[in-house]
């Protein structure tokens, strides 16, 4: 997440106030190892912060970069795995459903083209896909449009399952082998027709 070391606060995690002296902890398993509820950790520019009210969860909040660091799959993946964790541990720990219930996703998670609602960033992704599959868009307006959208996406928590989420995986690890500028290519990179086929043929693979 970019940073050296966490402060960890079991005072802040009680009271609200931060406390004079909070341990600092390496950001790595061994170095958070041992910490017990409550308690809170933080990044020392104040990015982010994890607290801990009790086993069983955590809670992570903070700037944009900083979620997309620890929560790389995305707000809303996250918080639908904290779902299905809460239902298999709810022997042991069964206040975790309710919790899980406060933090639902917010969006559902859509698993064929036609179910994605119109106006997000993954609507946007599924027409550059039919415009560049019909000739309208260029490879290099398709790539970039492309990324901006996923990020976007990303960003707001959109998720996907089943066929679509198979479909995006796709055209990801076709842009993968694609460099827009013709100059950076290396050999095996994907041409501008190359990528045209290999979208074409995914799409094709689809439906």
């Amino acid at each position: 997440m970019g940073t050296q070391h966490v402060l960890v606060d079991s005072t802040a995690a009680t009271t609200h106030e931060t406390s004079t002296t909070p341990e600092t902890r390496q950001p790595n398993e061994d170095g958070l190892a041992g910490t017990a509820a409550p308690a809170i950790l933080y990044t020392p520019d104040l990015q982010g912060a994890v607290l801990f009210p009790e086993p069983g969860y955590t809670l992570v909040s903070g700037t944009e970069p900083f979620l997309a660091a620890a929560v790389p799959e995305g707000i809303d993946a996250a918080r639908a795995q904290f779902g299905r964790y809460a239902r298999t541990m709810k022997s042991r720990w069964p206040n975790l459903r309710s919790i899980a219930a406060a933090h639902a996703p917010a969006h559902r998670a859509w698993t064929h083209p036609d179910e994605v609602t119109p106006g997000t960033a993954t609507a946007r992704l599924m027409t550059l896909l039919s415009d560049f599959t019909q000739g309208s868009c260029a490879a290099t307006e398709f790539a970039t449009g492309w990324w901006e959208a996923r990020r976007a996406a990303q960003t707001e928590g959109e998720r996907a399952s089943g066929d679509l989420a198979k479909l995006l995986d796709g055209v990801f690890m076709a842009l993968e082998d694609y460099t827009p500028d013709p100059d950076l290519r290396e050999p095996g990179d994907l041409t501008d027709s190359d990528l045209r086929k290999r979208i074409h043929s995914i799409v094709c693979g689809e439906k």
